[in-house]
């Protein structure tokens, strides 16, 4: 019996976007350069892996045959093809000795014969679906990631903190992401429970804020260590969990603050972006008090030295803040984040400072340098 199966072309290209972002194309272990499809009589299920992520994309059929088959085939080619095929369907065809496959695009329009590996061979993340975690609608679960995924780090030294730790504490759920030198914490739920707290790798995070935007998601536990599974209409992601303490990253909010600055955004980023006009963003930017009003200054041994000055007051009374610096990257990139009229709270110029805008749900924080 011939095995084949018939699909819409736009659907695959679709279904390989994600699989293409799982499967890593420069690996030493060919047959994870693969896509493994399956048929059956339910559709079709497209499979990548890289061993500590795997996703299954369902797709409808338009026919199909031969009852349940499967076929490996290089992930790169099978996407290359999808993104050619357009609206025109796709057919393909498994060969009689599991070597090869054929696919057609429309009516004989393109014809590909492919190279296959054993699907024997093709590795899954083992385990059963358990209990239901926690559901997101509309899209937050992405959304809520998106918020905290730029503080995370990307060392290979404190490998724990290379992804986002999902901590339900007994008041709140939140998502919190550092990379000891910034830190995004998002506190998306005021319930809480028992304390748990999980690690999200970064390769699954972008995962998930690329191609499930606006999805509702269903959080699942798995029933081997570490792993969680992510299910929304048509996908199911299961990945392995980072095994590391997360540290405590409460210690390192201050218990109260001194001073406040109201930063007007694009203000603020239109004055960092002045002032390392000359010599990049790799140097320290440094807030000071000129006249009243926040000044920000950047000296550099080799390209000389910029000041720019903003409408920010400096705070006023007995006391008064030190000059303080940042780098310009990190401060760029935190006020770029923010929304609207930003906060900026300090209790002294070597402690870390936290950022505040109109997303109650956030809160920022941002360790100084040397002024």
């Amino acid at each position: 019996m011939t095995k084949f199966v018939t699909i819409e072309g736009r659907a695959l290209k679709q279904a390989m976007k994600i699989i293409s972002a799982v499967v890593e194309r420069r690996n030493t272990i060919p047959i994870l350069n693969h896509a493994k499809l399956t048929h059956s009589d339910a559709g079709l299920r497209i499979t990548g892996t890289d061993l500590d992520l795997e996703a299954h994309v369902d797709l409808d059929v338009i026919d199909g045959a031969g009852g349940n088959w499967s076929a490996c085939i290089t992930a790169s080619v099978l996407a290359g093809i999808a993104r050619v095929a357009g609206s025109m369907n796709v057919r393909i065809e498994r060969a009689d000795n599991d070597l090869k496959a054929t696919i057609t695009l429309g009516d004989g329009a393109a014809f590909y014969e492919i190279e296959t590996l054993p699907d024997t061979d093709f590795p899954e993340i083992g385990g059963e679906r358990g209990d239901l975690i926690e559901a997101f609608t509309n899209g937050m679960f992405a959304a809520t990631l998106d918020k905290v995924k730029w503080c995370v780090s990307t060392e290979e030294v404190r490998y724990y903190l290379n992804g986002v730790c999902w901590h339900q504490t007994k008041k709140d759920r939140r998502f919190v992401a550092t990379d000891g030198h910034r830190m995004a914490i998002c506190k998306y739920a005021s319930e809480g429970g028992d304390e748990i707290t999980r690690i999200i790798p970064r390769k699954t995070v972008r995962i998930v804020t690329d191609h499930l935007a606006g999805k509702d998601v269903k959080l699942f536990e798995v029933n081997q260590p570490n792993r969680l599974e992510i299910v929304t209409p048509g996908l199911t992601i299961r990945t392995k969990l980072i095994d590391g303490t997360y540290p405590d990253y409460g210690r390192v909010i201050p218990g109260h603050y001194d001073f406040t600055f109201d930063l007007k955004r694009e203000e603020i980023i239109a004055a960092i972006d002045q002032a390392t006009a000359i010599g990049g963003n790799l140097t320290p930017v440094k807030f000071s008090n000129q006249d009243g009003r926040v000044m920000i200054e950047r000296r550099s041994p080799d390209w000389g030295n910029a000041k720019v000055k903003t409408s920010t007051e400096w705070p006023d009374g007995k006391e008064q803040p030190q000059p303080f610096a940042f780098n310009s990257r990190y401060l760029r990139e935190v006020t770029s984040k923010c929304q609207g009229a930003i906060s900026m709270r300090m209790t002294d110029q070597s402690s870390p400072f936290s950022i505040h805008d109109e997303d109650a749900t956030m809160t920022r924080v941002l360790m100084p340098m040397r002024a």
